[in-house]
């Protein structure tokens, strides 16, 4: 089509990419996602660029990684000088709207975009059910009101199943009996265990001081409460979780319902998306902030209700490796406007209209300043660097002589990643292919320092903990 398109993108939050039902997930029920599923183009090989929600958004913002926006966990901060989507758009002649969750630390939404909704407060991690609820309102206002000449790029950030962590915080200074015991669900009702519920003690360094041991740098007291669950506290986890995302997708259905009234439908394309997934018991996990598939890997649809917009619909891309970094280059193509200099992702356009063109053949994954991952098509290899002697506030990489531990498994026989390959010597030239792809990516970033003071105090005190293990253990 000639005439540029309104261009829609509803994003979830912590959202792992196989919780919908069109793909075959018989424990939840999301009819409205899987309209979008088969009005488009369903991405499976589909990673998010940092598992934790300022991290993954920033990078929807700006198409950089999470190393080159300042912003490598919840508590960063965007570099100034780098231009976001808001920006891009509207230099573009795109009105450009926010509703809903932005969560980019160091960047005012409102400066960026039109917001049409977004608190009084700042939306935060919680409060679905109340924040949700309000973006629909504001949604349905603007669709059923819009009259401008010009097209518009309107962003949706939906807080669940995010909720799910406020589930969790419940357990931190009590204990709950598990939900057969309270008389609330049947054990026939509750989905079972994960099958990689169990998982490999050989993990970074990173992950372990972050997440496993009792005095834990993320979230230890969820941890200490957790320690005492039984199989049916996980169970009933991830029953929660699977409520969570049916309340976000009828909020979605609602949007979708008022766009199908409207003219705009035609002429509107729609991305749907995730910052990350959502462990959900996985390797005993919970939340995310680890390189685990369940965290990671996360949806990502481009669809279109009517025919103005060429997709090819009610189809599964398991070939292409799309990341987070490629939103902002897809939306710019579809907007017919020129990116700025430097960006990291690809656009996904030819892609989704089904032509024949060569992509990404792996994903690059960082994680908490010092982790990092590549998946591809067999193979998942998650490493670590090591933190300097003294930190200078560079994100690290790429140098090989710095890595830490790592895991390497076998995506195809080992698919819940339970099977450590990295020590075994038959496996050493897969991880040498890895490693190699890891340093080209690592290679093409723009690093820059980190100097606001959020960042660079987490910084320090993550790199002692980690300084402290390296230093007692070679």
């Amino acid at each position: 089509m000639n005439e540029r398109p309104n261009i829609l993108f509803i994003n979830t939050d912590q959202h792992s990419w196989d919780a919908i039902s069109a793909y075959g997930n018989p424990y939840l029920h999301t009819p409205n996602i899987d309209t979008l599923h088969r009005n488009g183009t369903s991405f499976r090989q589909s990673y998010c660029t940092d598992p934790v929600c300022a991290a993954a958004r920033s990078s929807w913002a700006t198409g950089l990684y999470t190393s080159e926006t300042g912003v490598p966990f919840n508590g960063g901060h965007l570099h100034p000088e780098t231009p976001d989507l808001g920006q891009v758009l509207s230099d573009g002649g795109y009105q450009a709207f926010h509703c809903g969750k932005w969560h980019v630390p160091g960047r005012d939404v409102r400066e960026s975009f039109q917001t049409l909704y977004y608190g009084q407060r700042n939306i935060g991690a919680g409060g679905a059910a109340y924040y949700d609820s309000a973006s629909t309102h504001a949604v349905a206002d603007f669709l059923t009101n819009y009259d401008s000449d010009k097209p518009f790029y309107l962003q949706i950030g939906y807080v669940d199943p995010h909720d799910v962590c406020e589930y969790l915080h419940n357990h931190e200074e009590k204990r709950i009996p598990n939900p057969v015991e309270q008389g609330i669900v049947s054990e026939d009702a509750l989905p079972p265990l994960p099958e990689n519920f169990d998982y490999d003690a050989r993990e970074t360094v990173l992950h372990r001081v972050c997440r496993r041991v009792d005095d834990a740098l993320i979230h230890a007291a969820i941890l200490k409460g957790v320690r005492d669950w039984d199989e049916l506290h996980w169970r009933y986890l991830r029953w929660n979780y699977y409520r969570f995302i049916e309340k976000v997708d009828a909020e979605i259905g609602r949007v979708l319902a008022l766009l199908r009234e409207t003219s705009l439908h035609h002429k509107t394309l729609i991305i749907f998306s995730a910052d990350h997934g959502e462990a959900c018991g996985s390797h005993q996990m919970f939340q995310k902030f680890t390189l685990y598939e369940e965290s990671i890997r996360v949806p990502f649809i481009v669809a279109c209700l009517g025919d103005g917009v060429l997709i090819e619909k009610d189809r599964f891309d398991e070939t292409h490796f799309v990341s987070g970094v490629d939103l902002f280059p897809t939306v710019c193509d579809y907007a017919s406007i020129d990116v700025p200099e430097g960006l990291q992702g690809s656009s996904l356009r030819p892609l989704a209209e089904g032509k024949d063109v060569p992509g990404r053949d792996y994903a690059y994954i960082e994680s908490n300043y010092w982790g990092r991952s590549i998946v591809t098509g067999q193979y998942k290899y998650v490493t670590e660097y090591k933190p300097k002697a003294t930190e200078d506030f560079l994100p690290p990489g790429p140098d090989a002589t710095q890595f830490g531990l790592a895991q390497l498994f076998d995506r195809h026989d080992d698919p819940g990643e339970t099977k450590n390959l990295a020590e075994d010597t038959a496996y050493n030239e897969v991880a040498k292919m890895c490693q190699d792809k890891l340093l080209r990516q690592e290679a093409k970033l723009h690093r820059q320092q980190i100097v606001h003071p959020s960042p660079k105090r987490i910084i320090s005190n993550w790199g002692d903990r980690l300084r402290s293990y390296w230093q007692h253990d070679k």
